[in-house]
């Protein structure tokens, strides 16, 4: 049995983080929860919030949590924010790398510094370690903790041109004439094929082609 805990990390306490608990039982992967805020998570109120908000995070609690919902330890962490043993006050090579790789495509990195994410950052690898899952920069050993950049992946993953639209704030922009709805469900539906040969999956996922969203 795998369990995954992925977080969707702000870079500031004042704004929410996404976080989402999911389960390999050997037989399929089962998503146990997923909240659109800290607090939202640790909670065990079922009705939904109408704002979330900020905090910060406690690794613990939420190691704490994730195991009373899968009812196994958590074997990785997975955050989608820039991490390291050491302060992170600029851009690193594996930022500019990312960038030069997949910038054309609308999945370049943001850039650092010694306050966005700094302390935030830091207090996570920090936590997260002290509860025994260090971050894991060359070999991996379970548990531990990663940083991941999903953009790139999913390009990748589902032969796409560009980065996923996913911004409802952007979905004018997106869709001026289809309207959100109906284009986001076809955007999502291309990953939700098995892998297959590169020329089947450029077919699966026409959305990212379209050449409305090429001007994005």
């Amino acid at each position: 049995m795998k369990t995954v805990l992925g977080i969707d990390a702000a870079w500031t306490s004042q704004e929410p983080s996404g976080v989402a608990l999911v389960l390999n039982d050997a037989k399929a992967w089962r998503l146990l929860k997923v909240a659109s805020s800290y607090e939202a998570f640790l909670s065990e109120a079922s009705a939904p919030t109408a704002r979330h908000c900020g905090s910060i995070p406690d690794p613990h609690a939420l190691l704490a949590k994730s195991f009373a919902i899968a009812q196994a330890p958590v074997t990785i962490g997975a955050i989608d924010m820039p991490l390291s043993t050491a302060p992170i006050i600029g851009r690193r090579a594996s930022d500019n790398m990312i960038s030069s790789v997949y910038g054309a495509r609308h999945s370049g990195t943001h850039t650092r510094s010694a306050l966005r994410p700094g302390k935030v950052s830091d207090e996570l690898t920090a936590g997260f370690k002290q509860e025994g899952y260090p971050l894991l920069t060359s070999e991996v050993r379970l548990p531990g903790l990663i940083e991941v950049y999903p953009h790139p992946a999913l390009i990748e993953l589902s032969a796409a041109t560009r980065r996923l639209p996913y911004k409802h704030s952007k979905s004018r922009k997106y869709w001026p004439d289809d309207g959100p709805p109906s284009e986001a469900l076809r955007n999502l539906g291309a990953y939700r094929h098995g892998p297959g040969d590169q020329n089947k999956r450029r077919r699966r996922s026409p959305a990212f082609t379209r050449p409305q969203l090429q001007s994005l």
